[in-house]
């Protein structure tokens, strides 16, 4: 029997962390609007220092590993993944405007960061190392419990690697929209999409490139400002709390341009608010 479908983490490190310290920020906010908490949250989020968070964004690889191992299992035991409701939204989003479903060909992007790697490498290993009647989830659980206790030295060839996989990713997808020009319009069009309605489920290690993509079809404008780069440094630091893509959609609104909010101070609401992009947008605007 299969199951109960898993449940995908969300949030990257942030969401671990708050995840973790929910209770917590729920007893301080006793009585005072839901909102309290994330505002409550992101504060002492920000307050941490780059050694604190790495465990949290650890937990959430790990999580997000075992999430992947868990739903291969549940796909092999008969299971059938149901769509969530962004890509329900999706499907029929191309229903009523005829776009054509995504290539199976089309490159897939590297997941799950240095442990992914770590992972991949040492599956077999750890696989004799267990039990023959182990579970499959027991597998991303000793994966996690050794990389985990692996130095920051020790773990940088897994994230040397993963690097690398991301830079051959995005050099396939180059090849790929240059042989598939209408599927890559597509792609470009959905991502946008997708931008706008960004949630903090996106991963840590998303696109590392710092410059918003300018929008295009009938969203873009020739009165819509350029689309600013983003400090590389500020950059990174959204990428660890699984904030780059909120913090991309942000920049790029010509109406929080024009507000002459800093970068510093947008990705700041972003952690307040939890990653939600209108939230963060409406304090940035004064509207909240």
């Amino acid at each position: 029997m299969a199951g109960e479908q898993p449940k995908k983490p969300v949030g990257g490190a942030y969401g671990s962390f708050l995840a973790e310290k929910r209770p917590e920020f729920t007893k301080a906010c006793q009585g005072q609007k839901a909102s309290a908490i994330s505002t409550m949250a992101g504060e002492a989020w920000k307050k941490l220092s780059e050694a604190e968070k790495r465990p949290y964004q650890e937990k959430y690889e790990a999580a997000k590993a075992k999430f992947d191992t868990d739903m291969a299992a549940f796909l092999a035991a008969g299971g059938e993944k149901t769509k969530g409701v962004a890509a329900l939204r999706t499907e029929k989003r191309r229903k009523q405007t005829g776009k054509k479903p995504k290539d199976p060909n089309m490159p897939k992007k590297p997941v799950a960061g240095a442990y992914g790697v770590f992972l991949a490498e040492n599956r077999a290993a750890i696989e004799k190392s267990l039990p023959t009647d182990h579970k499959i989830t027991d597998v991303a659980k000793a994966a996690g419990a050794q990389f985990k206790a692996l130095s920051d030295a020790a773990k940088k060839p897994y994230q040397d690697k993963f690097l690398q996989k991301q830079e051959e990713y995005k050099k396939a997808v180059d090849e790929y929209k240059a042989a598939h020009p209408d599927a890559a319009a597509d792609e470009d069009e959905e991502d946008d999409e997708k931008n706008e309605k960004a949630s903090p489920k996106k991963r840590a290690t998303a696109d590392s490139n710092p410059s918003p993509r300018a929008k295009r079809g009938r969203a873009a404008k020739a009165s819509t400002p350029a689309a600013p780069e983003i400090d590389a440094a500020l950059w990174k630091e959204a990428q660890n709390q699984g904030l780059d893509a909120q913090l991309r959609n942000l920049v790029s609104r010509p109406d929080v341009q024009a507000s002459g909010k800093t970068q510093k101070q947008i990705l700041e609401a972003l952690k307040s608010n939890n990653g939600l992009v209108n939230k963060a947008k409406a304090v940035l605007l004064g509207g909240a």
